[in-house]
């Protein structure tokens, strides 16, 4: 029994295009791999998903592959077809290397939460607010004004737990005295 030819058309049900797309991209990118290795040529490929996220393969690498492209046609005449895929491979270098430093700011704006949140006790992934003093959770409250422009958190629940605690504290002295 021969396998059943698939219809070159675009998938109507939006999670098998997902599931399809990325298992042809993994097969894809070993096959570029299997012909890079079997013929000893250089090779890349880019590919940009309908959300716009790129992947990218490159043998030996995406950058020596691209500069021996870009620079192959130097001197040298070359037509309209050349000419625009040199145009567009710029373009594309261009996108990638945006991307690259979107990717770092993000790691970036991480790093600053991580070290933020650093010296607060986390309990199961939740703040142990309980353990705060005072000073600290308004010294955290600050910390996360500062990252709310980034993470766009509501700090209505921090706001709320530092009026009761401030309440108890309050609480607290009054029965002492």
């Amino acid at each position: 029994m021969s396998p059943r030819k698939i219809e070159m058309k675009l998938m109507e049900n939006k999670s098998s295009r997902l599931v399809t797309f990325s298992k042809r991209k993994c097969g894809l990118f070993k096959k570029a791999m299997e012909l890079s290795i079997l013929c000893g040529v250089e090779i890349v490929i880019l590919l940009f998903s309908v959300g716009g996220k790129a992947y990218s393969f490159g043998h030996p690498s995406i950058e020596a592959v691209t500069k021996k492209f870009l620079h192959q046609g130097q001197g040298s005449h070359m037509s309209h077809g050349e000419s625009s895929n040199h145009d567009n491979i710029g373009k594309l270098s261009k996108e990638l290397q945006e991307l690259k430093d979107q990717i770092q700011v993000e790691k970036d704006k991480k790093e600053r939460l991580d070290k933020a949140l650093s010296k607060y006790k986390f309990i199961k992934g939740k703040l142990a607010i309980d353990d705060l003093n005072y000073e600290e959770l308004v010294n955290f409250k600050a910390s996360l004004g500062m990252l709310n422009a980034v993470l766009k958190v509501p700090m209505n629940e921090l706001e709320a737990a530092a009026s009761l605690l401030l309440l108890s504290e309050n609480h607290n002295k009054e029965t002492e005295i």
